[in-house]
Order: structure tokens, then sequence, then C-alpha cells
């Protein structure tokens, strides 16, 4: 009798949140997304010792609903994920929900939210491709201030929360970037917390290591038509190693990076190579879950080049084929890699101003994922400039 009381209570309240969503004040509506990530990634490094050749294959989908008040909004949703030739149903489950606040120059997220675009200016040196395909939230917060030529951002990830079978585990991360004109200054790192179980398991020592970088470059991406991506930059790297067992040393490897990514029209590439000492040498009991970074940098020098098609692109799905090339010093390995990407999102909005129902004739829209590709597409300024005409007074069509 009391469960059901307790489900019908909670679908009341959910429909009256919704009524109330779609009848209030105009800067308010009730919004929904629903994304989709399918990949098939297939690494083989034979001829590289100590790392695990591997197929990473799967589809997922994610539905979230949320309520819009101006520059604040709430979300709700879920990632349901399967892997390619899996006998579940599903795989894997990520509850998403979170609170968000969003103007032209703050970006503030805190909850359980998804982290794509959100550290795009991590490279895999930092942050391996696996991590996206299999941790598709950051749970925790994230803070970015950004300005006409310049942006700094703040995050922290929770990924384990102690008990019996996890560590304690999360990131903290800083990253930045001034332009001045064609040339520009970078900055990007983080620390991670590998702590121990509740009771003490493994090897009951907790672990702390990091990685930054800082450099300069040139970025040319746009200058032409077609010329998506053309930016250069070269980097000191250092890291931070530490078991605190109180008789394994502390490393601090440090090392150069070179990092371009190039792309016109819809061919690129994303080539860095790294040169120096050898990272991620401090022991562990399970290596994969102590460094996030890849594993081909326990090497003196190592390249990396990617080189992908986008096969198809516009403001909802995005498909790309990549081959990508590993050499560890004189060892090969290669990947071949397919992805799509789907971004739907939409929203009901309350009563419109004058100026929102001569520029957008309906109530319901499709928009893009990120309203900061709108430009990419070609559309993105004509409209810019037509609502800054209705802004103006001038509403002639």
């Amino acid at each position: 009798m009391k469960n059901g009381f307790e489900k019908h209570l909670l679908r009341g309240c959910f429909s009256l949140l919704i009524i109330l969503g779609c009848h209030t004040a105009s800067a308010q509506s009730f919004e929904w997304k629903a994304n989709a990530y399918g990949f098939f990634d297939n690494s083989e490094y034979g001829s590289i010792p100590g790392i695990r050749s591997q197929t990473m294959s799967g589809f997922r989908i994610s539905p979230e609903v949320g309520f819009r008040y101006k520059d604040i909004s709430l979300f709700a949703g879920v990632h349901l994920q399967t892997e390619f030739g899996s006998p579940k149903f599903l795989d894997y489950t990520y509850f998403t929900g979170y609170f968000q606040y969003k103007t032209p120059h703050h970006h503030f997220l805190f909850g359980a939210f998804p982290r794509e675009h959100l550290l795009d200016n991590y490279s895999d040196f930092f942050i391996r491709d696996s991590f996206n395909y299999y941790r598709p939230n950051i749970t925790g917060l994230f803070y970015k201030l950004s300005g006409e030529n310049n942006f700094i951002s703040l995050w922290i990830d929770w990924v384990g929360s102690q008990s019996p079978v996890t560590r304690e585990m999360f990131f903290a991360g800083l990253s930045g970037e001034q332009r001045w004109n064609w040339f520009f200054l970078a900055l990007n790192g983080y620390y991670f917390h590998y702590a121990n179980t509740r009771p003490k398991s493994g090897d009951g020592v907790v672990h702390d290591n990091g990685q930054g970088q800082v450099g300069v470059g040139i970025d040319f991406s746009h200058r032409a038509q077609h010329l998506h991506k053309m930016r250069l930059g070269a980097y000191f790297m250092m890291g931070y190693e530490c078991k605190r067992d109180h008789a394994t040393p502390v490393k601090m490897p440090m090392g150069l990076v070179v990092d371009l990514h190039a792309q016109y029209w819809r061919i690129g590439t994303r080539t860095l190579y790294y040169y120096g000492q050898e990272r991620f040498t401090v022991p562990t009991d399970n290596f994969s879950m102590t460094y996030w970074g890849t594993p081909l940098l326990r090497a003196k020098s190592y390249l990396e080049s990617q080189w992908y098609i986008s096969l198809f692109k516009n403001g909802i799905v995005e498909a790309k084929a990549a081959f990508v090339f590993h050499l560890q010093g004189a060892k090969f390995g290669c990947q071949q890699i397919v992805s799509l990407a789907v971004n739907l999102n939409g929203a009901v909005n309350g009563k419109k101003t004058m100026e929102d129902e001569s520029i957008d004739r309906y109530s319901f829209n499709f928009l893009p994922a990120d309203a900061s590709l709108k430009d990419e597409y070609g559309w993105g300024k004509k409209y810019e400039e037509r609502k800054a005409t209705f802004r103006n007074g001038d509403r002639k069509k």
C-alpha cells in the first residue's frame, strides 16, 4: 500500500513539474535531449610489449529531460550502453543529473553530467580513449570562464566512492589559453588521487599522480575556406608519480610534446610526438586504474598520428572514420576507428516576446548539440545578425 502511494505521488509530482514548466514565465522552458554514440575501435599492438591488443565497440543512447529558467537549468537522464556481441540486454547504465548555469562568459556544471566537449583540449597523453567510451559522465563539477581571446577551466571528477571493493578516486584539473591573433599560450593538467578501499585491500597504499603541460603555438584555423583546423603547438610536459609506502622514490618525469592538428575540408590529422623521460613507472597493483594517460608513454619517445575523414557532419549527426599508427621507439602499433554521434536537442517554450516570435516561428525546435558549432556550419553568423536586426528595431524581413 505504501509503495503504491509513493509511486502515485512521484508520478503526480513529475506531471506537475511538466505542467508548470510548460505554462509559466516566458524565460522558462521544458527541454529534452536525445543523444546517441556508437563506436568501433580495433587496436593492434603486436610488436609493443606490455600493451594489450583489444577491440572496443558498442552503442550508447542518452536521453535527458530538464527545465531551463533564463541562464539556469536542471537536467536528469541516463546513459544506456551495450557492447557489440554481448548477450546482455544492457552492459552499462549511468545516471545523469546535474545543475547548469550558462552565459556567454560563464559555464558552471554540478552533478553527474556528460563530459562530451568539456575536456577536448586534453589529448590521449592525458586521458586515454577508453575513458570516453566507458566513462561518459563527469561526476563532480566543471567551471569555465571565457573571454573573447582566452579561457580558463577548473574541474573535479569523482570516479570512485570508497567501499569494500572500490578505491576512493578523483581527478582535479586545470586548463587555460590566451590568444594573440595567430599565437597562443596554453596550459592543461590534472592531479589524480587513488586511495584505499575500506577496509584496505590490494597493495593497501595510496597513490598520487598528475600530468601538466604548458606551451606556445600558432593557430590558423578557419583562416581559409574549408580550413577547419591548422594548429601547431610545442609544450613542456611534467609528471608526478607517488606511491605512499615511504620506500618508493617519487618520480617527476619531464619531456617535450609537439602537437599538430590540421583538417582541410573533410580530411584531417592529429599528430602528437613525445620525447623525454619514461612515464608511469612507479609500481602499482592496478596500472589501468592508477594511470589514465596512454600506457605507450612508458618510453623515451612516442609518436601517435591519427588520420581521419569526416564522412558526414551537420548540426545533428557526425560520422567519422580514422586510422591511427603508434610508434614507440622502433615498435609499431595501429588502430582502426569508426564512430557515429547523434545529438538532438529540443525545447518547448513558454510565452515568447515579439522579437523571439519574429525570428523563430515555432515553439518546438531542433537545436544543435553545441551552439558554438553554428558558425562552422555556415548559418550561425546569419542567425545572430538577424537577431541583432530585431534588437535594433528593424523588423523588416
